[in-house]
């Protein structure tokens, strides 16, 4: 195999390792949608422990096997790392930003609804 396909491969996997990246999100948003932190949901908090990297494995498996990989390559490893990295320097930050930002509105939105409920029952 010539160096150029190893390049090819070596982005292919930082491709996956970023996609690795955005289902880590999805992982992390049903957490929040379940309240499986500070000891609620236990038993769902080992089951998305559990079902997480067994999606990561099937993922590059997937991919290594759609793509036609050749055989196993500390290189394929290092690119998946460095996807990964790229996305939780990158896009993850930008994601909780906007995620506050989102809350924010929200919070602020239903305040005043709750506010506007209040005083229409006490002018009753």
């Amino acid at each position: 195999m010539d160096s150029k396909n190893q390049l090819f491969y070596f982005c292919l996997c930082v491709v996956t390792g970023f996609l690795v990246g955005i289902l880590y999100e999805i992982f992390v948003l049903f957490r929040l949608i379940f309240r499986c932190d500070k000891d609620k949901n236990k038993i769902l908090s080992v089951v998305l422990d559990v079902v997480y990297p067994t999606c990561v494995a099937v993922l590059c498996v997937f991919m290594q096997f759609y793509l036609h990989f050749p055989a196993f390559r500390v290189y394929m490893w290092l690119g998946y790392a460095v996807g990964f990295t790229i996305y939780l320097k990158i896009l993850r930050r930008t994601l909780a930003f906007l995620q506050k930002m989102c809350y924010n509105k929200l919070a602020k939105v239903l305040r005043k609804a709750k506010i506007k409920r209040k005083t229409l029952q006490n002018g009753r």
